[in-house]
């Protein structure tokens, strides 16, 4: 019964009220959820004002989804210290195509859960260009629009198959005119839940 401070396991204060615990946070993966979801509004937002600044600052890359590497040599910047959270955010956010200029057609989610890099990779390695956007490989000469897959080669009898799978994968996107969008993984177009 001496009167001196009672130490609790940080795992505890963390649990659940129902479980016994405070229902605080975990301030590491708070911290971490924060600075992703400024990666992700960086790529949604589209004339904010603070985006203007960092791109004056930094530059634009892929597309405009991503400022250039925050490169300085005083100090630790903030937006520096955001960038390091960038992977993982973009595992977890997918593209809608509107004109397609901005989406990377085999290597960004877009069509389904994976890149068509990953789904389809002997095509990817067939590709005339690997790094066409949606909007190269679109054709809207073809009736309503349609696509117009480049090759370095013919196929083989055994790779058609897979051609017909990639196909029936683009089946149901087309080209709008309205911008591409990014969206988090199972969340609403522009929400990060």
């Amino acid at each position: 019964m001496e009167r001196k401070a009672h130490l609790v396991n940080w795992e505890v204060v963390c649990g659940d009220k129902e479980n016994g615990g405070l229902g605080i946070r975990k301030l590491t993966l708070m911290n971490k959820a924060l600075l992703g979801k400024w990666v992700w509004r960086f790529a949604y937002d589209k004339e904010a004002l603070w985006k203007q600044v960092l791109v004056a600052k930094h530059g634009l890359e892929d597309h405009g989804w991503r400022t250039k590497k925050a490169m300085g040599a005083c100090g630790v910047g903030v937006w520096k210290e955001i960038l390091k959270e960038a992977d993982w955010c973009w595992d977890k956010m997918v593209f809608k195509v509107g004109k397609g200029n901005r989406i990377k057609f085999w290597t960004n989610v877009w069509c389904g859960d994976s890149a068509l890099s990953q789904r389809f990779q002997q095509l990817y390695i067939l590709a005339a260009n690997r790094n066409a956007l949606v909007e190269d490989l679109w054709d809207q000469n073809v009736g309503e629009g349609g696509w117009n897959l480049r090759f370095i080669r013919d196929f083989n009898d055994w790779e058609v198959e897979m051609v017909g799978e990639l196909l029936q994968a683009l089946r149901d996107f087309r080209i709008i005119w309205e911008d591409d969008l990014v969206f988090w993984k199972g969340g609403e177009v522009g929400s990060l839940e």
